[in-house]
């Protein structure tokens, strides 16, 4: 009797054979990136293969730098190294800017892998609709081993604690962030296997004549005293999300 499809059909079931009939693990078998939380509709995403010049990077002095790396990589060859300065008070960080999208649920993605202690790992979504900026800020803290978002006034709110990540060689962590930016709040955050609830959590906004886009920034704040180095790989725009 056959698993699926009718034996008489054109495609009929076999032994080893099984029809696939989702179109997100078509994908992943075909070797895309969008492998950890495949919800939502992708709009951008990228790997680092063609280099950093659809990003725009900030590297402070004594010792930050921004530039490709072969040494680790989530998927491919190259992932993004950001490396801190030697003060400790200034991130280095990537960023992306997207034109405004159509207004939907809106999701961010990145996976990363520490070389060593960071000071912190900061994730910010900044959607421009002409009129305001909202801010959505995801911060883990390396130094207190938690999770917070910025609130509606700008404070820093805890999400979990006891959060430490491993630093095992080529072991990349995956954040994700998914937003209401129609109604401007937080959803929920995904970091590894756990996902955080922030659903109705009204986000931080201000007004700002900046033409409409969207933004993802990730910043990483070292240590003072050290060089500290992450590595970032597969960068993922979604919109659509499920809420």
């Amino acid at each position: 009797m056959p698993r699926d499809l009718p034996d008489w059909g054109a495609l009929s079931a076999q032994a080893t054979v099984h029809e696939v009939t989702d179109m997100g693990e078509l994908a992943v078998r075909l070797g895309s990136i969008v492998t950890h939380d495949r919800r939502g509709d992708v709009i951008w995403f990228d790997g680092f293969e063609d280099g950093l010049e659809k990003w725009a990077t900030f590297a402070p002095a004594d010792g930050g730098s921004v530039d490709l790396s072969t040494v680790r990589a989530r998927n491919g060859q190259y992932s993004a190294r950001l490396v801190a300065d030697e003060n400790g008070a200034t991130g280095t960080r990537i960023d992306k800017t997207i034109p405004y999208p159509v207004e939907s649920p809106m999701g961010a993605e990145f996976s990363f892998m520490l070389d060593q202690d960071i000071t912190q790992l900061e994730l910010v979504f900044d959607i421009y609709d002409g009129v305001r900026v909202t801010e959505y800020l995801i911060i883990w803290s390396d130094a207190d081993n938690n999770l917070t978002y910025s609130d509606v006034g700008g404070d820093p709110q805890e999400i979990a604690a006891g959060v430490d990540l491993s630093m095992t060689p080529n072991l990349f962590h995956t954040m994700k962030l998914v937003v209401d930016m129609v109604n401007h709040a937080y959803v929920r955050l995904i970091l590894n296997q756990t996902e955080y609830s922030l659903a109705g959590i009204a986000a931080w906004n201000d007004p700002d004549p900046t033409s409409a886009a969207l933004r993802v920034r990730i910043n990483m704040v070292g240590r003072a005293g050290e060089n500290d180095v992450i590595r970032v790989d597969d960068v993922i725009i979604t919109q659509n999300e499920p809420v």
